[in-house]
């Protein structure tokens, strides 16, 4: 076996082992690299028997805002990690993954950081050499909405095209994504196969704010799934996009959420929450401390981050 870093020179094989994996096509995953090598630093090494692609691993170079003026840090995110199923069993996420994280430190990154399904926590707990540490469950929250009197967030499945300063983001103590119009832009508005729907909140020719999600239907009730709110005032911003939806006849907010996320506090004020006892698809957040990790990394409490954080 043979072990490398992956360049975009791999991606046929690369792409053939993610569609082994994830049950996709060849052809989504060949443009699932492309799209995360256009807006990321990707760091990925790969176990090689001759001309077969046995096992992948990679990280994305992502920034954190640490909260408290406590300025950014940079993490390497964990995503698609893949064997082969002929090749399972022999430990080779481990050898892969090592390498990937020597050079997310070499890069000045302080740790490593993914969100696992249940299957993928399974291997973070097993594999105490894999070094992943279980932070926390995802919460699933379902607001019952209130009816608001505000302006009406336009809806629309087209990112903006008008001109989109960085906001200034209310200050918080938590740990969060560092986010900016470009970024949000490659991530849900450039996707190369998932579709998103987008809540705008226009002054003149600026944008003052948006918010992202997807439309959902749960025994025939139409809601909305939300996946990221980015604006100077997103209380206001939320209070819009409410209105709005209940405009289109949908009746419910569903929001995957750590425990202490401020926008948990802001659906309180837009109707009735209820925390959902039992996740079908649950996700947790996971750590891998290097020797300089700050150790509210560690503390699940410490962050605040949401489902469209999850690549």
């Amino acid at each position: 076996m043979n072990f490398a870093p992956l360049t975009p020179n791999d991606h046929l094989k690369w792409a053939a082992l993610l569609s082994t994996a994830f049950d996709r096509t060849p052809e989504d995953m060949l443009r699932l690299l492309d799209w995360l090598h256009a807006g990321h630093t990707v760091m990925g090494w790969g176990a090689w028997d001759g001309d077969t692609l046995a096992a992948q691993y990679n990280c994305c170079l992502m920034d954190l805002a640490l909260g408290g003026n406590n300025g950014t840090v940079t993490v390497g995110m964990s995503i698609n990690m893949a064997v082969d199923p002929a090749y399972r069993g022999r430990g080779l996420i481990k050898q892969v993954s090592q390498p990937v994280y020597e050079a997310v430190a070499a890069c000045g990154g302080i740790a490593g950081v993914g969100f696992s399904n249940r299957q993928g926590v399974k291997v973070d707990l097993k594999s105490k050499s894999y070094g992943y540490r279980v932070a926390g469950q995802m919460q699933s929250v379902v607001t019952w909405l209130k009816p608001q009197k505000a302006d009406r967030l336009h809806l629309t499945d087209k990112w903006p095209s008008v001109p989109f300063p960085e906001a200034v983001a209310p200050a918080t103590n938590h740990i969060t994504f560092a986010n900016s119009p470009t970024t949000l832009a490659h991530r849900f508005a450039h996707h190369p196969f998932r579709s998103y729907q987008f809540g705008v909140w226009q002054e003149n020719s600026t944008v003052q704010g948006i918010v992202i999600y997807r439309n959902v239907r749960v025994a025939g009730l139409k809601g909305a799934s939300l996946l990221a709110v980015y604006g100077a005032d997103p209380t206001e911003l939320l209070r819009r996009w409410s209105a709005a939806l209940q405009h289109e006849g949908r009746h419910f907010i569903h929001l995957l959420t750590t425990p202490e996320s401020n926008l948990r506090s802001i659906l309180d004020g837009l109707g009735y929450c209820v925390e959902m006892p039992y996740s079908r698809s649950p996700y947790y957040l996971t750590v891998k401390p290097f020797t300089h990790t700050p150790p509210q990394l560690l503390d699940f409490t410490a962050w605040d981050c949401l489902g469209g954080d999850i690549l």
